[in-house]
């Protein structure tokens, strides 16, 4: 039963996930577009990585939780 919610919340993610990844366009930014500089200057790109990692942050922290009070 664990593992459907895991990869609903998985595939919910990476359908969310999917329309930030296609606003690339060339124009912005000052430096190589395929550069990690380029990734983490920019705040197109900044923010949803930000959002991701929290959003996984949570999930983990939460999942550590409800793991350790099964156990109690």
């Amino acid at each position: 039963m664990r593992m459907k919610m895991l990869t609903k919340i998985l595939s919910t993610i990476a359908f969310l996930a999917l329309p930030v990844m296609s606003i690339a366009h060339p124009g912005h930014g000052h430096d190589n577009p395929l550069s990690p500089g380029h990734y983490f200057g920019n705040p197109e790109h900044v923010l949803p990585l930000a959002l991701t990692i929290a959003v996984a942050a949570v999930f983990i922290v939460w999942k550590v939780r409800t793991a350790r009070n099964a156990k109690k």
